[in-house]
């Protein structure tokens, strides 16, 4: 299927989808499912724990007759499906790719046409053990658990799991294109025209499917920034869901399986004796495998009866004790009913521990996946007799499986809601109190925000007033995994070195002084988090970095010998401006209970800090690599007060990634590390200090996207900007920056040019320059927008409406005239 014929039949499912949402049957689920990981091959994932772990399957011929996707002959019983969102094309060493009979590697172009992945058995330049293609850095990507129901008669998770999942990977798969992979290239040869052809075909298509889809998501109520975002957690995370872990119980809207509770299944807190009473559900194992293979730091389990959020502990050994780390999970919770809110006649989600807020249990999910690796004297090894037996030295774990903030969703008084009390389809991220809110949609923000906060995140958002929309490409990899450099795949900004011409008539009017260009502003968001403790830039010259920033064995950022560059005395540091440094707390989330801290920009929705670095002791051609910085959540350090077990400090791998830089953890070839110092580093970007007589070259189909100051003089310019809409905008000569006051169009005279005589005879002078001028800038200005329409008639890029603000990926409206047209305000 190409691109757009997959781009119609979504949008004719999209279309056929009611406002209302409701709850949907098991055969509804797997329907839609199915189709997600057709339609989104590169970043959604479909399997089922049968065909992963070898489990076999819970019911009879009876049950889930609709599903004939993994079944043969001799095989009843229900599926327990597994749907996984990652970037495969960004990550392609991940294991968890190549799980589905869907999956399939996705190839490269580079340097020409399609280019085969690197075989296992190629060696590569950077010394691996093995021969194998350097690493991309997947193992360092953050798991996330999400269970939709344990209990069969539970209804509300499945379904929010699913809308959930559909919004991010039609987010990322929007987000993702234009393709760089499809960006046609020159050839010299005339043999690989038609190769050239086929590359600009896909490319086309892309650029009319990225507008049609941006605009499909616009319309359903999810604007530009929640686009970005969902797309940054698609490519940022794995995603684990198992909607309906209990699959045999939903189908037949049931709460146990086969008249056993999988919520009770659990190694942890059952009583010594009882070891065949654990891990006798498929359900149970399911979740065990699934722990087992990978590293979750955060989770989420739905579940219904009550409309309450708990977390540990809901164990009776620590009845009426708080757990480590209850100070981040009571604010992580606190955060869950803020974002997911209430509606009529049901607040917020009332929350606080399970032995407090529900009731404890033996046996519970949540307590095994949060204590299980730290606690073993309240784990035991399970030997059910159910389903052919289950070895008992899988429900042995090491010291890092079983250590993640997994949370009890209560979603519902009634565990099966009317349809009027689900919300609706209008503007899902919104956290609202209002009629459209209910029990899907508030679920459905309340998972994103699990995935959001499973790691902190840094990223520069702007240089001196551009604005980057695309801070988080999909199907891109900045580590770039195949061994090529971080600087290729940076966001390259153009800002002009000092700009006077000792020569210039100009310059001797105002007494041969130079001017330069002081400083340019550089704004950066941090998320992920709640406290943000300390943030800064850090900038220096590209040629002192090495051409890998991440560790070349494992593609951990940034690698040691990376920090220690940055550290040097080529590199400065410089602290945010906006803020008051004498704050203990330099900033807060999107997430915190008293909001995004310093304001945030109609761009962003984290917090928005700003720096002026200082580029006047750079000559032109110098290239900076400039970075920021955060450190966050360090009073999640401080203990709860009445701990249990005592004395024991921080357990879970949320704590401890970032406040104990010693920090390591491993399990299913995924690793949780500690930072230096606790310091989270973004994606660098590239300034390039260019000479005014320059001009940064436009690449063939990538616009460039300028910011300017009053008098029309350039500012700085995104070069590799992928969709903005100002067709060689940088044809126009780049004028010189001046020393007008800001809204002035009169230069100031130097103040040792005395003589009157003198003074009249340049003063008089200056009139006549001034209007030769205005005069040339207004011709140049009329040739620049006649050979602009003329560019942009010759690329003919897809017909694409210059007024159609909503395609403006890397344009702030601030630099559009009301028609789409480039104006200085």
């Amino acid at each position: 299927m190409v691109i757009h014929e997959a781009r119609v039949a979504r949008s004719r499912r999209d279309s056929s989808k009611e406002e209302q949402y409701e709850i949907l049957p098991s055969s509804e689920l797997l329907s839609r499912m199915l189709a997600l990981s057709r339609d989104y091959p590169t970043f959604v994932t479909l399997t089922t724990t049968q065909e992963w772990f070898g489990l076999p399957r819970a019911g009879t011929d009876a049950d889930c007759p609709f599903d004939q996707t993994y079944k043969g002959e001799n095989n009843p019983g229900c599926n327990n499906y597994v749907l996984i969102i990652q970037d495969k094309e960004a990550y392609p060493d991940d294991p968890d790719v190549q799980l589905a009979p869907n999956a399939e590697f996705l190839l490269n172009q580079e340097g020409g046409w399609w280019k085969e992945p690197p075989s296992e058995t190629e060696g590569d330049e950077s010394g691996l053990e093995g021969g194998t293609p350097a690493k991309s850095g997947w193992k360092y990507i953050p798991d996330v658990f999400l269970s939709g129901s344990v209990h069969g008669d539970e209804r509300v998770g499945p379904t929010s799991l699913l809308e959930m999942a559909e919004l991010v990977a039609e987010a990322a798969y929007c987000e993702s294109m234009p393709r760089m992979k499809y960006k046609p290239k020159t050839f010299s040869s005339q043999d690989i025209d038609s190769e050239y052809e086929k590359a600009q075909d896909l490319w086309q298509q892309e650029l009319m499917a990225s507008k049609t889809c941006r605009q499909s998501l616009d319309d359903k109520g999810v604007p530009s920034p929640y686009r970005q975002w969902l797309a940054r957690l698609a490519s940022t995370r794995r995603i684990v869901i198992i909607p309906t872990a209990n699959a045999l119980g939903y189908s037949r809207n049931k709460r146990e399986e086969d008249s056993i509770d999988p919520n009770r299944d659990f190694p942890f807190d059952i009583q010594r004796g009882n070891e065949k009473d654990c891990m006798q559900t498929i359900a149970g194992r399911s979740i065990n495998e699934l722990f087992r293979s990978h590293l979750f730091p955060i989770g989420l389990t739905f579940h219904g009866g009550m409309e309450v959020i708990g977390y540990e502990w809901g164990a009776p050994t620590y009845l009426n004790k708080d757990a480590p780390d209850a100070v981040a999970q009571d604010t992580i919770a606190n955060a869950y009913s803020r974002y997911a809110n209430g509606f009529p006649h049901h607040s917020a989600y009332d929350y606080g521990t399970m032995n407090d807020k529900v009731y404890y249990v033996r046996g519970g999910m949540e307590d095994w996946a949060f204590a299980g690796s730290w606690d073993p004297e309240r784990v035991v090894q399970c030997s059910p007799t159910t389903y052919g037996g289950y070895p008992s030295e899988k429900t042995q774990y090491n010291n890092s499986t079983l250590r993640a903030f997994n949370m009890l969703i209560e979603t519902s008084d009634i565990k099966g809601p009317p349809r009027e009390q689900l919300g609706k389809r209008n503007q899902p991220l919104i956290s609202s109190n209002g009629e459209d809110n209910g029990h899907i949609a508030r679920n459905i923000r309340l998972a994103l925000l699990a995935v959001d906060t499973v790691e902190p995140y840094v990223s520069i958002k702007g240089v001196g007033g551009l604005h980057f929309d695309d801070d988080v490409v999909p199907a891109m990899n900045q580590r770039k995994y195949n061994g090529g450099s971080f600087f290729e795949t940076t966001k390259m900004i153009w800002v002009p070195e000092s700009v006077s011409r000792k020569h210039s008539l100009r310059n001797l009017l105002l007494g041969g002084r130079q001017t330069t260009a002081k400083a340019t502003s550089i704004t950066w968001t941090v998320g992920g988090s709640f406290n943000i403790d300390s943030t800064e830039i850090i900038y220096g010259p590209w040629d002192k970095l090495p051409e890998n920033l991440a560790d070349a064995r494992d593609g951990f950022y940034p690698s040691r010998k990376t920090l220690d560059l940055i550290k040097s005395s080529e590199f400065r540091a410089v602290p945010p401006s906006n803020i008051d440094l004498k704050n203990e707390i330099q900033g807060r989330s999107r997430w915190h209970k008293e909001g995004a801290f310093p304001v945030t920009s109609e761009n962003d929705l984290s917090p928005t800090f700003e720096a002026l670095i200082d580029l006047s002791t750079y000559p032109s051609g110098t290239t900076l690599a400039v970075f920021a910085k955060a450190k966050v959540d360090k009073s999640w350090l401080n203990p709860a007060s009445n701990v249990g077990p005592a004395g024991i400090g921080s357990v879970s791998h949320i704590v401890n990634s970032r406040t104990n830089p010693l920090y390591f953890a491993s399990n299913g070839g995924k690793v949780i590390q500690g930072r230096e110092e606790n310091w989270w580093y973004s994606a660098p970007i590239t300034i390039i200090i260019g000479s005014i007589e320059d001009e940064p070259k436009r690449e063939a189909t990538t616009n460039n996207t300028p910011t300017t100051v009053m008098d029309g003089t350039m500012k700085a310019v995104h070069v590799n900007a992928r969709m903005g809409n100002i067709p060689s905008i940088l044809d126009t000569q780049v004028e010189e920056t001046t020393l007008q006051h800001k809204g002035s169009n009169r230069a100031t005279a130097p103040s040792d040019l005395s003589m009157p005589w003198l003074l009249g005879a340049l003063a008089s002078l200056s009139v006549i320059i001034i209007g030769c001028v205005i005069i040339r800038r207004r011709r140049r200005h009329h040739a620049h927008r006649q050979r602009m329409e003329r560019i942009a008639a010759e690329e003919n890029e897809f017909s694409v409406d210059l007024s159609d603000s909503e395609y403006h990926d890397d344009v702030e409206d601030s630099v559009m005239g009301s028609q789409g047209k480039f104006s200085i305000d």
